[in-house]
This record gives C-alpha cells, structure tokens and sequence, in this order.
C-alpha cells in the first residue's frame, strides 16, 4: 500500500465522514476499493438514474423506511411462508433453525452482468425455498442470461442492463445450468447445444417496487428479490455493519438480491455479486429507504421476484424417501432426497414401473437419477 494511491485518500475521507455520524457502518480496504474508477463502474450494470427521476423521488427514502418498519405481524397468505405472520426478522440462510435457502456468492468480475446475477440469485433460492428442499443447490447460468438471452434481445446497452428485461427471458425461454454455459467475465465460455433439456423457468414474475410491504411478503412466501440501487462511492469500501451512504458521489447503478431484513436495526439483507471476500462474507445489510433501493429511479419496475420456478432437468442422484399412490386415478408421486415431493408423469403403465423402481432402489438404500420436466418425474434410472 502507498500512501499515493488514490484509494487511501478515499478510505480515510470515508472514515472522518463515518466518525462524524457515529459510526454507523465499518469501512476499510477491499478488492474493490483498490481498483480504478473505470474497474469499479464495470462490477456495476444497471443504467445510472436520470436526475429528474432523483428529483422525483426526493421524498422516497423516508417513506419507504416508514413504510418498511410497519409491516411485522401482518398476515401471511402464501403457501410457503413459515408462519402466518411477518416476522420482525427474517433470513433465508437461517429458516426455521438453520435451513440454508441460499446458494454461495458468486463474482461478476469486470463485466457489467449484476442484473443477471441478481435475477439467477432470486430464481436459484426461490427454487428450493418453495419446494423447502435446501439441498437443492442450482447452479444456474448467468452467462447463459446475460451473454446469451441479454445479447439477443439486444438488453445489453453501453449503460447498463435492466433486471425486468432478463426475468422476462427466464420466463420465455429459460436459463440453462452453469455446466452448460460457464460464466467467465470476458465470455470465453459457450452454451451446449442441449440447453434445452436442462434449464428452469420463471413463473409468475411480480413487481414489487416501491412497496417494502410487498417485497417481504415475497421474501417470507417465495425466496429472494432482485433490486436495484444507487452506488455511492463509500459502498466500495464497506466491510459490516448497516449500510447508509456518506457520500453523494455517485458511481451508477447495481442490482442485488434481497434475502431478508431486520426491523431492529432497521435494514435490508442483501447477496451481492462481487464475491465472498467483500463485506459481510458476500452479503451485506443496507438501511431501509437507503440508495433507492425499493424504488431505484426510473419508471420500468427495478424490485422485481417470481412466484415459481419449473425445472427440466436430469437432477444429480438422490435417494427417494417416500412414495405416494393413489389406486382409483393410478396418480403416484415420490418425495427425492434434495427435491421433495414430485408427481410421476406418463399415465398408469408409466407410473407403475417408476413406482416399482423407486420403491426397489428405497429399499435397497440405492440413489436414483430423475428427469424432472415440468415439475413432474417424467423418467428415472438407477444410479450406479
């Protein structure tokens, strides 16, 4: 480190300003605050906010941490929520005593693709959450989203990406596995021409923004939910605490995934895309109304979530633990290890040889792999 670089003059202006407020949030050196301004604007990607849409919401930063403080006990409605009520805290790596709905942080690199890491981290999580299968641990592609579908659909612009566009492509046309198409931030990587047949679906995609009421009931019912927000400059330099900008220099715009909140300290719990050595391990928690990050400024919705994602895959192999059949319908359905409950497709003569398979392999403590299509066991062999 030398005292010339332009770094050091940064960190301690962050820290006198920090100081001033009481420390409210821990700064120091990070592998971001060490690049420059140019590498720094491409670990962002979404297009920066225009200054009449700032100015438009110069009241929102109030009204949304109002709003997002009045929302604990609520009434939950969704199938999937651990309660019936909103708690004042909630986090989905630490569901019901320690169920981890969260799949590891990842690293956009230097390209401008956190609006693609946002979305697969909503739909990853949101996969296992409404199946409460936390072993489930997709990896999906983001290279596949962003240098693929956001490509063709001509959603890459010089500003930056917008989540909604590429939630639209996971719901048209799905996103493939990271194996099918590694994500490599120069692009060097390509898709296998069998994509189709290993992918998952967005259900119902919902928008959420300006609305911290619905966005936990989202959290608390479906998984994860992608938002953007304003990068002040201080962000670079964050390592724990809860996070209020300090400066009003700004670097552009970024997209995240909101996997939980904390009323007592009055926060957001965020994934980030810059790895697991910066911050919280990865993670970060940023104060409710902070950085536009309920409503970022601009009239497309920018806090957006699914309700559902569908798979069609070959799944790893996994043992079946239960079995269901319903004599008068001839429907059957098996509950796999790392997937849940799932219903066998094909008709009677179909499901009747599955069931026998399944229930060969239970009892012999053998795994099985299963084609999972459309939500349903449409074909399963033994695994050896």
């Amino acid at each position: 480190m030398s005292p010339d670089d332009p770094w050091v003059a940064e960190l301690a202006a962050v820290r006198d300003s920090l100081a001033s407020l009481g420390d409210p949030w821990r700064c120091g050196e990070t592998r971001l605050s060490r690049l420059s301004a140019e590498s720094r604007a491409r670990r962002l990607g979404v297009p920066a906010p225009a200054a009449e849409e700032v100015a438009a919401r110069s009241e929102l930063p109030g009204r949304m941490a109002e709003a997002a403080l009045g929302v604990a006990g609520e009434s939950v409605t969704a199938k999937h929520a651990p309660t019936p009520h909103l708690p004042p805290a909630f986090d989905l790596r630490y569901v019901g005593g320690g169920r981890n709905y969260l799949t590891p942080v990842k690293d956009q690199g230097e390209s401008g693709s956190c609006s693609a890491f946002g979305t697969i981290a909503a739909l990853e999580s949101t996969a296992a959450y409404t199946r409460a299968t936390p072993g489930l641990q997709l990896d999906l592609s983001e290279a596949h989203l962003y240098f693929g579908h956001g490509a063709a659909r001509e959603a890459i612009t010089p500003d930056g990406t917008w989540p909604d566009e590429l939630f639209e492509a996971c719901a048209e046309l799905g996103v493939t596995f990271e194996d099918y198409y590694p994500y490599a931030d120069e692009d060097t990587g390509s898709l296998h021409p069998d994509w189709p047949n290993r992918l998952v679906k967005a259900g119902a995609i919902v928008d959420l923004s300006r609305d911290p009421s619905a966005i936990k009931h989202h959290i608390y019912g479906h998984g994860p939910v992608a938002a953007c927000l304003v990068v002040y400059e201080d962000l670079f330099y964050y390592t724990g605490g809860v996070y209020r900008h300090t400066t009003e220099q700004t670097s552009g715009g970024h997209c995240v995934a909101l996997i939980g909140w904390d009323d007592t300290a009055g926060c957001w719990i965020a994934k980030n895309s810059w790895g697991p050595d910066w911050g919280e391990d990865g993670f970060f928690r940023i104060a409710y109304g902070e950085a536009y990050i309920e409503d970022y400024p601009d009239p497309r919705p920018t806090t957006i979530g699914c309700t559902e994602v569908n798979l069609r895959a070959w799944l790893p192999a996994q043992r079946a633990l239960g079995l269901f059949a319903s004599a008068h319908d001839a429907n059957g359905w098996a509950y796999l290890e790392n997937l849940g409950w799932t219903r066998l497709s094909g008709g009677p003569h179909s499901t009747t040889n599955k069931l026998a398979m399944l229930a060969s392999a239970r009892a012999g403590g053998k795994p099985v792999a299963a084609f999972i299509d459309n939500d349903e066991l449409s074909m399963v062999q033994l695994a050896h």
